[in-house]
């Protein structure tokens, strides 16, 4: 009977395990929530009871999860990732475009008024994007220039963007024709007569004061005529800052435009316009290299 009743008391434990198991169990999911009671003499489960009962009740409700909650939260997750990478891309979607407007306000900040203002009239730009490229900064001035440029690059994000990239490299190139196809069949303005006066105006103040304009006309024989001495010169000047990839185009422009004069006899006025007008431009941009050179020196 001794050793009956020390078999029982060994037991006892794991019978008050499995019945709370079971009793947990049952309550969670047959009984109603506890009434209220002002008894304060009920005894209170332990801790122990308490952590062994629900350890068992938890390891059943997960076998009563559905098979699909697993592949839920996956898709979930997988969702969220392709999200954040269609986020980075549009980031980075913004950022180029960002830094093509900023070329673009560079560019413009390269030509004459008349052709800064065919560009704005077919881009159909705002006066702002007028005001903010014709804005004269000086050559010693960068940081004024950067932000000037980042400012002008803001106006210009929602620009069609392939009609700027032809309207600009049309002008860089000196191409009429292309440019009259990209305008449409629009005619000078009084506006427009009087910019191009007020240019050849420049253009003949430039020719008569200044030493910069010898030094530019004598870079400009030597680049048309190739000369070696005199390109290797212009193009290894280092106390000023231009861009050395615009200036070959401008010089390729010329010459194609002399070698369109001799192949062909035809159209000779057409070609003889587009070149004078390839000149001017590559004239334009060795009196601004040497002015800026000059000064820096002085």
């Amino acid at each position: 009977m001794a050793a009956h009743a020390g078999r029982l008391l060994r037991q006892w434990p794991m019978w008050q395990q499995h019945c709370c198991s079971n009793a947990a169990f049952h309550y969670l999911i047959f009984s109603p929530l506890l009434p209220v009671t002002t008894r304060t003499n009920s005894r209170r489960p332990s801790l122990t009871t308490v952590h062994l009962g629900t350890r068992g009740v938890h390891k059943l409700l997960r076998g009563l999860r559905p098979s699909d909650y697993q592949d839920a939260n996956t898709a979930s997750s997988g969702s969220d990732s392709d999200s954040d990478a269609v986020t980075y891309k549009s980031r980075n979607e913004l950022k180029r475009h960002a830094r093509r407007a900023v070329r673009w306000a560079m560019d413009l900040a390269s030509f004459s008024t008349p052709q800064i203002k065919r560009i704005v009239r077919v881009a159909s730009l705002d006066q702002d994007v007028l005001d903010a490229v014709i804005l004269k900064l000086g050559p010693d001035v960068r940081e004024g220039k950067r932000r000037q440029f980042n400012y002008i690059g803001k106006l210009l994000r929602d620009v069609e963007a392939d009609l700027m990239d032809a309207l600009i490299q049309a002008t860089k190139d000196s191409d009429e024709s292309k440019l009259q196809a990209l305008s449409g069949p629009e005619t000078l303005g009084v506006d427009d007569v009087a910019d191009e006066e007020e240019a050849e105006e420049t253009d003949c103040e430039e020719e008569e004061e200044g030493s910069h304009i010898d030094e530019a006309t004598r870079w400009f024989d030597g680049l048309i005529s190739k000369d070696i001495k005199i390109t290797n010169e212009v193009y290894s000047i280092s106390n000023v800052d231009f861009d050395r990839q615009e200036l070959r185009k401008l010089v390729r422009s010329v010459h194609s435009r002399l070698e369109q004069k001799v192949d062909l006899e035809e159209n000779t006025g057409k070609i003889d316009a587009a070149r004078v007008s390839a000149e001017k431009a590559l004239t334009r941009f060795l009196r601004s290299l040497a002015k800026r050179s000059l000064e820096i020196d002085t």
